[in-house]
């Protein structure tokens, strides 16, 4: 994957806007399936190639602060059909989700949870210290997790030595969606800031990369998609897909770095993925109770 193309988007700053305004989406991805049952505020939704399963966390109560063991993880197969919920349960308000091997990852309000797949058991479960409300969970090749705490200006790395605060900064304005090319770069989605009570903000939130080997270089964000970003992933041709929770729209960012909006979903599209074995991009709607999987070409 060509990630120097989208890096040099990002750190040249060149604008893409009128681009974004102007060109028309001739083919937008087709709904191939709509998960419902099971599903209860879904945060989050990945697919496992080695598993051959879809796993979504659910909030299951709505609030995205919860303290009380609510929440739960559920699993589906690959056309969508229910395998279990609740598959794992005894999370409050889980949201981010990243596999590495036969591990999963979970990002849980103040928490992160690390679950066996094949034993559908959690294994560890790590309290964060400071951490007010961690949201997007990524991995790299060497199996480095990271985490995002969106009210802290912070992404946290669960590695050989434990969980680490791995880069804080206002200039990340409150970082939510997480995706890497697994050894060379981090790409942020922000949510904005301030955050109001309703999660409104005054600033619109924007995509931004960071060096995984190098953390001293600047922090420069490509401006041409605003909004309250949530999940980041790459399809199988490199482009990005990125969506706006408040809006519910969701934006492809090309190679060449145009970026178009393709669809909107209605507010509370969420920490969306994509399964590049199967081709489909999976959107959580945490406020319809749905997972919705897309067919892209």
């Amino acid at each position: 994957m060509k990630w120097t193309l989208i890096l040099s988007l990002l750190m040249t700053g060149c604008s893409v806007s009128k681009k974004l305004n102007s060109q028309k989406v001739t083919r937008p991805p087709q709904l191939t399936f709509t998960i419902t049952e099971g599903i209860a505020h879904p945060e989050s939704a990945l697919y496992s190639s080695e598993h051959k399963a879809i796993f979504v966390s659910n909030i299951v109560s709505g609030d995205p602060f919860e303290t009380k063991a609510l929440g739960h993880i559920s699993m589906y197969d690959r056309d969508g059909k229910l395998l279990a919920s609740p598959w794992v349960k005894g999370l409050k308000a889980p949201k981010g989700l990243a596999i590495v091997g036969n591990l999963l990852y979970v990002s849980d309000v103040n928490q992160v949870v690390k679950i066996d797949i094949e034993k559908a058991k959690i294994l560890e479960t790590i309290t964060v210290p400071g951490a007010k409300f961690l949201n997007d969970v990524a991995a790299d090749k060497l199996g480095n997790v990271y985490i995002s705490d969106m009210l802290t200006d912070t992404i946290h790395v669960w590695g050989q030595e434990g969980i680490k605060v791995w880069k804080k900064s206002s200039e990340l304005r409150s970082p939510n969606g997480l995706y890497t090319d697994g050894s060379e770069h981090l790409i942020v989605a922000s949510w904005g800031n301030p955050i109001a009570k309703d999660f409104s903000t005054k600033n619109l939130g924007a995509l931004s990369a960071l060096s995984l080997k190098d953390l001293n270089q600047p922090i420069q964000e490509e401006v041409s998609i605003r909004g309250n970003l949530d999940g980041i992933a790459a399809d199988n041709q490199g482009n990005l897909w990125v969506s706006d929770w408040m809006n519910g729209d969701i934006y492809k960012v090309s190679m060449k770095g145009i970026g178009q909006k393709v669809l909107n979903l209605g507010g509370g599209t969420a920490d969306l993925s994509f399964a590049k074995d199967l081709n489909l991009l999976l959107v959580p709607q945490m406020n319809q109770n749905k997972v919705m999987a897309f067919k892209v070409d």
